[in-house]
């Protein structure tokens, strides 16, 4: 494939069908991004006899198929096709995403080339996988996940340096514990990257860089009406079409037990 700075890298979820590849492909029409890039559209779990018609989805869009050995999770598909990509900066956007700025990528990637960053994200939180597991799981949860607050990265739209990317212990995702570990485990991403002496970045419409201590102020996730988001996801749209104790409930798994009292 031809070089190029900047990748997007959309993922393609087959058994999802047409409707979630349609809404990105009208929002990616409507918001061009800002800066230049290309699309690389990521064909996970798509039968050859399916491929025409997400192709029709994507209809008029410029874009570079990756193709994938086997069906993966998602984090697993965005190493495998980014190790593909020859470009110095990726973004990864799962299969729910819609963007919703038209500068969603120039705002994010001017965050990440600012010295001493290392990763950015349209939203993150501070969940901890073993607040709400089951007592018997308990205690193995908590060797797994760093209790809360846990700040991480959500995984549903993130972007980061390739080389940072390859040097991240990018273990195996078999399973979705396993992805859950790789987005907020205790060697998660956004840990790793903390670790390299790097910050990991909550990126707003408003253009904005939260820091991990800021991630609950950037109004992009569980929080009002999320106003301040650049890429919405399924989980987005779950909070927003939430009934009042649903939503206290989403809210307080994010950001803590009093957050939504002070929401």
């Amino acid at each position: 494939m031809p070089s190029s700075e900047i990748s997007v890298v959309f993922l393609v979820w087959g058994p999802l069908g047409t409707p979630t590849l349609e809404r990105f492909a009208a929002s990616y029409r409507a918001r061009s991004g800002g800066t230049p890039h290309r699309l690389a559209v990521v064909f996970n779990g798509v039968e050859p006899s399916d491929e025409d018609a997400f192709q029709e989805a994507l209809g008029d869009l410029q874009y570079e198929s990756v193709h994938l050995s086997r069906r993966m999770l998602d984090l697993a598909a965005y190493i495998a096709a980014g190790r593909q990509l020859d470009s110095e900066y990726l973004c990864f956007l799962n299969s729910y995403s819609e963007l919703l700025d038209d500068e969603w990528l120039a705002k994010m990637f001017g965050h990440l080339t600012t010295p001493g960053v290392g990763l950015v994200g349209a939203s993150g939180s501070y969940e901890s996988a073993a607040t709400n597991a089951p007592l018997v799981a308990r205690p193995f949860r908590r060797l797994q996940f760093p209790a809360f607050p846990n700040p991480h990265i959500r995984s549903n739209a993130f972007m980061l340096r390739c080389e940072t990317m390859l040097a991240l212990n990018w273990s195996e995702v078999r399973t979705k514990t396993a992805a859950w570990k790789l987005e907020s485990g205790v060697h998660g991403i956004s840990r790793q990257v903390r670790a390299m002496g790097l910050r990991a970045l909550v990126v707003g419409r408003d253009g904005e860089a939260y820091d991990s201590d800021r991630y609950y102020e950037s109004n992009t996730f569980r929080r009002g009406r999320q106003a301040n988001l650049l890429v919405a996801d399924n989980r987005t749209r779950q909070f927003d079409e939430a009934n009042p104790e649903r939503r206290r409930w989403l809210l307080e798994l994010a950001w803590g037990k009093g957050a939504a009292d002070a929401d």
